[in-house]
């Protein structure tokens, strides 16, 4: 089959307009990932009974299990589940009253938050606890000494990590079309089936993955950058 150039172009603005989905589906999780991953990493390094086993638990499943079929099994599987454990069997919950987008948009966060928990107590970790000590000497409170001295610094040894998950995850945002969210993916191959276009689509999208990708890492070393520069260290 022949490559046609012209079905990429007319494709281009479709595509371009499913941008702001993969981007939204990308910066979502890993915010608020952040956000989940960040207390999740105190308490691994707390180390409370049963609940550091739970997150233990957690952390193992959504790091072991793959995204596709986290997908699969949430916006496939639960209410096929539910139907069966809350409804003995009957078809009550379809699969149509759950939204993709949400869906998405929670397995994202969760698998997210897994990763970004690990590489948060890992920069935590490798911060000088000696520090604290120092930092008590002259009248600091506990809390103060993570906030202005303990996680200033593992901040910054968390970003490139950090940055790099978040590129892999903008990547990961391509199997979301699975359970039908209109992204990038999603939009381009749905063009493609209109006369088998298949190749010129994943093409396409490739190269717009490349050119965001490219821009999001010069923004992303940049901050790298102007953080390093704010804490006192030479890039």
């Amino acid at each position: 089959m022949d490559f046609k150039l012209s079905f990429i172009w007319d494709t281009l603005p479709d595509v371009i307009a499913a941008i702001p989905m993969t981007l939204f589906l990308t910066a979502f999780p890993v915010i608020v990932g952040a956000v989940i991953g960040f207390f999740l990493a105190l308490l691994r390094i707390k180390k409370p009974p049963v609940i550091y086993q739970l997150t233990g638990l957690y952390i193992s499943f959504f790091r072991s299990v793959p995204l596709i079929i986290l997908l699969f099994c949430s916006y496939y599987g639960i209410p096929k589940l539910s139907n069966f454990v809350i409804y003995g069997g009957n078809r009550v919950l379809g699969v149509t009253g759950l939204s993709p987008l949400a869906v998405a948009l929670i397995v994202l966060t969760l698998y997210a938050s897994a990763y970004i928990t690990e590489l948060i107590r890992g920069a935590l970790s490798s911060v000088d606890m000696k520090q604290m000590e120092a930092a008590h000497s002259v009248g600091m409170t506990k809390k103060d000494s993570y906030m202005r001295i303990i996680i200033p610094q593992a901040i910054i040894v968390a970003l490139p990590n950090y940055f790099n998950f978040s590129l892999s995850t903008l990547k990961n945002t391509s199997v979301v079309f699975t359970i039908s969210v209109m992204d990038m993916m999603a939009t381009a191959k749905l063009a493609a089936e209109d006369g088998y276009r298949f190749i010129e689509a994943y093409v396409l999208v490739g190269i717009l993955y490349v050119i965001i990708g490219f821009i999001t890492e010069k923004i992303f070393k940049k901050v790298e950058r102007n953080a390093k520069r704010n804490m006192g260290i030479e890039s």
